[in-house]
């Protein structure tokens, strides 16, 4: 346990390598423990052992990675949980969630009530070499069985300079992550599941879809996000891109529309076995021969349906008929952006249950 205080870490970083050990604030206090990279360590933390728990503090200014998950050996990692974690100002992903070259990967962990943030001082200090804008909230590399809830992500984007990662991004073959009632508020991108169609990844002795050639991303649940922006740099809020068997239920996918905006949510690739379901959202693009199961979703939503659209609340109104009493019952709907299920007669469109 950690005092308050703002804590310099070396240039080396700080390794997590022994299994079952917890760092966390002893005051419970995120935002009265920081663990201060100065920009001078590539990762402020990385964690290589199972059932590492980090907790309630804060990691900013990482040259790269505030917090860089991968197994350090030939033995898969499993059991890692990020909980009221404040992600602030990557170079980098915030996240990074890696396998090794020689077959060990990093399963089953969980980003539960954290806050990952770019800030105007943080956004000068991002990685252009790759592509313009290397930076984003979550990247996580063939992983399987990840829970992303309950986080809030905000103004990870690049203004001009090229196009962001996503605030959550599994792919190269990662499987069953489920992402939901997340608040996703002026980032560059939301959720992604897969890039590309020939992006080698983790293969399954079990070959779930034998038909597709480097899935992107295998099976997995989108559910019950907040996605808004309001600024010229969104591009696009949901993305599957040879992500067979996801599930994008009940998410409320809605911008301005600014110059850069492509789609709410957008498939591509072969993505079979797919479902979007119960979304709110501007539009909805299928291509590269992508199809999908997509059935009570409302595009051109209007903003006037929303509590308070103009600053990313989008909690229904009364008076939000085209969404309210408008959707279909489905099996893994999971629980509102509120906690509370989809059940007040026929199930709302969107992330948010009006009652």
């Amino acid at each position: 346990m950690l005092a308050d205080g703002t804590y310099a870490i070396p240039s080396t970083g700080v390794t997590f390598a022994t299994a079952g050990v917890t760092l966390r604030s002893e005051s419970g206090n995120s935002e009265a423990v920081v663990l201060d990279g100065a920009y001078s360590t590539d990762e402020v933390l990385r964690v290589t052992a199972s059932n590492t728990t980090i907790a309630e503090l804060t990691v900013t200014r990482a040259v790269n990675h505030p917090i860089h998950v991968y197994p350090a050996a030939t033995t898969s990692i499993t059991g890692m949980r990020f909980y009221r974690v404040r992600f602030i100002d990557g170079g980098e992903q915030f996240l990074k969630i890696n396998h090794s070259s020689n077959g060990a990967y990093p399963d089953d962990g969980t980003v539960e009530c954290s806050y990952f943030e770019m800030t105007d001082l943080g956004r000068p200090h991002v990685e252009r070499t790759p592509g313009g804008c290397y930076t984003g909230g979550i990247d996580g590399h063939g992983s399987r069985g990840w829970v992303v809830r309950l986080n809030t992500f905000k103004n990870i984007y690049c203004a001009g300079e090229g196009l962001a990662e996503h605030a959550v991004h599994f792919w190269t073959g990662s499987r069953d992550t489920l992402v939901e009632d997340n608040l996703m508020l002026n980032c560059a991108r939301g959720v992604g599941f897969g890039l590309g169609n020939a992006t080698a990844g983790r293969t399954y002795p079990d070959s779930p879809y034998p038909s597709v050639t480097n899935a992107g991303h295998y099976d997995g649940i989108v559910r019950n996000n907040f996605i808004w922006a309001n600024h010229d740099y969104f591009d696009t809020g949901i993305g599957l891109e040879q992500a067979p068997g996801v599930t994008v239920l009940h998410n409320s996918v809605v911008s301005t529309q600014g110059t850069s905006f492509f789609s709410s949510i957008d498939y591509r690739f072969s993505t079979p076995g797919a479902v979007v379901r119960n979304n709110l959202t501007v539009r909805i693009t299928a291509r590269d021969g992508a199809t999908a199961t997509a059935d009570h979703n409302l595009e051109s939503t209007p903003t006037t349906l929303f509590a308070d659209f103009a600053n990313g609340d989008l909690h229904l109104k009364a008076a939000a008929s085209q969404a309210v009493d408008q959707g279909a019952t489905d099996a893994k709907a999971g629980l509102d952006i509120d906690g509370l299920a989809h059940d007040n007669g026929a199930p709302d469109l969107g992330a948010h249950e009006y009652r």
